[in-house]
């Protein structure tokens, strides 16, 4: 028959034995739940979307059809990523347009001072637009103004001139009993008043 003291010491000794394994599990257990709870992030960050490339070849053909100011581009760029699905967050977004614009800027897609050019040259030439038209229309599109002015300066006031009197002269007929309507007509083509009544002058005279 055992002693008493060999009983309590092995009765001790499994006590120890069984707090060493408590232990352990609680530290098996511990170490299960960080790993499931840092599951979420490294799925998260492998799951992070890409920037697709095909949307800033999207952006170098658009830009290639005509010349776009930065401030177009932009507009752009934020609405063709608002269609991604699923959506990419909008930090990430936000962060894909300043890159994407400082790639079309560095690689020559997008120049403000060339689209100045082309505007002003197109919405004269094609369009018989007036320099205040024009000017607005740039501004629109958030073009610097030294852009704006240097692009107008290109063309002499006699230019201008020239186009007032072609448009005046095409509704010469009308002077007679509308000549109100045809100012407002010139006016809203863009050219000061100065270049309208002289234009009207020499309509009136022809």
């Amino acid at each position: 028959m055992a002693s008493k003291s060999s009983l309590v010491k092995r009765v001790w000794i499994r006590c120890k034995i069984s707090d060493r394994m408590a232990v352990k599990l609680r530290l098996l257990r511990a170490a299960i739940y960080g790993v499931l709870m840092h599951l979420p992030c490294v799925e998260s960050e492998l799951k992070e979307p890409k920037p697709p490339a095909s949307v800033l070849e999207r952006m170098r053909a658009w830009c290639g059809m005509r010349d776009r100011s930065e401030r177009e581009a932009e507009e752009k760029l934020r609405g063709l990523l608002a269609k991604m699905e699923p959506l990419p967050p909008a930090p990430l977004r936000a962060q894909w347009v300043c890159d994407w614009m400082d790639v079309l800027v560095e690689e020559g897609s997008l120049d403000d001072a060339r689209c100045a050019d082309s505007y002003v040259r197109v919405h004269l030439e094609h369009k018989s637009w007036g320099p205040l038209k024009i000017k607005a229309g740039l501004s629109a599109r958030g073009v610097a103004r030294v852009h704006i002015d240097r692009a107008l300066a290109q063309f002499d006031e006699a230019r201008w001139q020239r186009e007032a009197d072609a448009l005046a002269a095409r509704r010469a007929d009308e002077l007679a009993t509308r000549r109100p309507r045809v100012v407002r007509w010139l006016l809203g083509r863009g050219f000061p008043q100065r270049m309208v009544l002289h234009a009207l002058d020499r309509a009136g005279q022809g």
